[in-house]
């Protein structure tokens, strides 16, 4: 038991990760130790396998059916599982209705198809395989929590079908919870206090307050070299790094598209926030918001120009974005603006330095326009929203001001700072090796997660102070193994 005063005193911990993904298999493990270090129980729930069309059955590029995909998630097992309790999900109770549970697994269904627009999305995707899923999950959870006496939930992600059943059992039972995911820039681990992974209360709070701080020079120089790394195109750690160079050139640009635009719009996908109530806005679409811009600039749209993201060229689980695609080129040929196709070699650096203004839905593309010297406007909430690097428009009838060009500088390195030093927990103990690789050293301190619930905030005092030890050796998993063979689609 933890022996800070005034602090939580949780007793049990219990870890949920069902799918072994890559980094988060390990990072399960990496917490589960660190809760056993500091004297806590522990336990964890698990899924033994079904024939249930589960999220990851549906949504993984490589599958023969259901059954590798079971044995996927039983060699990703944890690593410790001698070490504690495991509790495995009750496959029965998956026709025991739950309260709201389609809006709970929305963004599920609006994944596997990659939706971009309400008429994309239905309930006949995913069939009852996620319902069954989301419901398994959430009654298991109860009964885990009673058997095991389970008071802190620590799960990954939080919005993926089963996972999203633990959220809510855990809220249900009035059990403290924090969601885990990759850090952006990968070092440390993205623990969010009583919020699934697509939550942005305390990722704002925490903008709030840094982009209102000075920096020391380390920490404004760190922040830079990301940026930098970015703009010039040299990669990084970030899950998808779409700005390494050989993809596209500078060469002929404007040949291959004309005249230079004073707008350009950088669509995102919206299909993971489906339904999330931190990310919504009163737009019906992201065309209605680019329609309200246009009128507000007063600016024709023959000088705005539309880059269709790489990504949507791009297979992610069984799905290419074509519906997207689709949907942005009708919506530009009747409104007559350029297109740039997912596909074309030419690079978004490119067009963000010939344009005047760009215009994003929360995209991280942010970093490169601010630092190229372009203002930005953002259709929908994002990260950044709190920092002050641009403005944000939620919806019709707001107005909207244009930081100077020092300021956007000076609040993105601040954001930068933020989501690199301080949103991740265990920062100084997890070193990224690559984007899908950690390093751990010893030192860490489990009541870092500790003063976060407490404090409700990603900037508890003390947190990342711990001393950094040795390197931790460790053996990879099974599945870790097998991916050295076959790259089993994980992204």
């Amino acid at each position: 038991m933890t022996n800070l005063r005034g602090y939580p005193q949780y007793r049990h911990v219990g870890v949920a990760q069902i799918y072994p993904w890559r980094p988060h298999a390990f990072q399960r493990d990496y917490l589960l130790t660190l809760a056993r270090q500091s004297g806590l129980e522990t336990s964890e729930l698990m899924c033994k396998g079904s024939l249930e069309k589960c999220y990851d059955k549906q949504y993984q590029t490589v599958g023969f059916g259901s059954v590798d995909h079971c044995v996927k998630c039983r060699l990703g097992r944890s690593a410790t599982a001698r070490s504690h309790r495991q509790f495995a999900i009750d496959w029965s109770t998956r026709d025991i209705p739950v309260e709201g549970e389609e809006q709970a697994i929305i963004s599920n269904r609006a994944a596997l198809v990659r939706a971009e627009v309400a008429s994309d999305v239905g309930p006949r995707i995913g069939g009852r395989g996620l319902l069954h899923a989301y419901r398994a999950g959430y009654h298991s959870t109860v009964r885990w929590i009673e058997s095991c006496g389970v008071d802190l939930v620590l799960l990954f992600n939080g919005r993926i079908d089963i996972l999203k059943g633990v959220v809510d059992a855990a809220v249900a039972c009035g059990v403290d919870f924090m969601s885990y995911e990759r850090s952006w820039f990968g070092d440390g681990l993205m623990l969010l206090p009583r919020e699934n992974c697509l939550g942005l209360r305390h990722i704002h709070d925490m903008c709030r307050t840094i982009g209102g701080s000075e920096l020391a020079d380390e920490d404004r120089m760190r922040a830079e070299r990301i940026i930098a790394s970015r703009v010039d195109r040299t990669g990084s750690n970030e899950w998808r790094d779409f700005q390494k160079r050989g993809e596209g050139t500078y060469s002929d640009l404007f040949g291959q598209i004309g005249k230079a635009p004073k707008v350009l719009v950088l669509p995102s996908s919206n299909y993971e926030i489906w339904g999330h109530s931190d990310w919504r806005v009163e737009w019906a679409d992201n065309f209605e918001a680019i329609d309200y811009l246009q009128s507000a600039l007063a600016i024709p749209f023959e000088h705005f120009l539309i880059r269709g993201h790489p990504i949507w060229a791009q297979r992610v689980g069984v799905s290419f974005g074509s519906r997207a695609d689709e949907h942005y080129r009708t919506y530009c040929a009747r409104r007559g603006i350029r297109y740039v196709e997912p596909t074309s070699a030419i690079h978004t650096s490119a067009l963000i330095e010939a344009s005047d203004l760009v215009v994003l839905n929360a995209g991280s593309s942010v970093m490169e326009a601010v630092w190229r010297g372009k203002p930005v406007i953002s259709l929908a909430a994002s990260t950044y929203q709190t920092v002050g690097v641009c403005p944000t428009l939620l919806g019709p009838g707001q107005t909207f001001d244009l930081p100077d060009d020092a300021t956007r500088r000076r609040q993105i390195v601040k954001f930068v700072h933020a989501m690199d030093r301080i949103a991740p927990t265990f920062v100084n103990h997890l070193k990224a090796l690559s984007s899908g690789e950690q390093q751990a050293f010893e030192g860490a301190d489990f009541d870092d997660v500790v003063r976060q619930l407490h404090h409700d905030t990603l900037t508890a005092p003390g947190k990342n102070t711990a001393p950094v030890g040795a390197p931790i050796e460790r053996r990879p998993s099974m599945v870790e193994r097998a991916r050295k063979l076959v790259k089993y689609g994980d992204r």
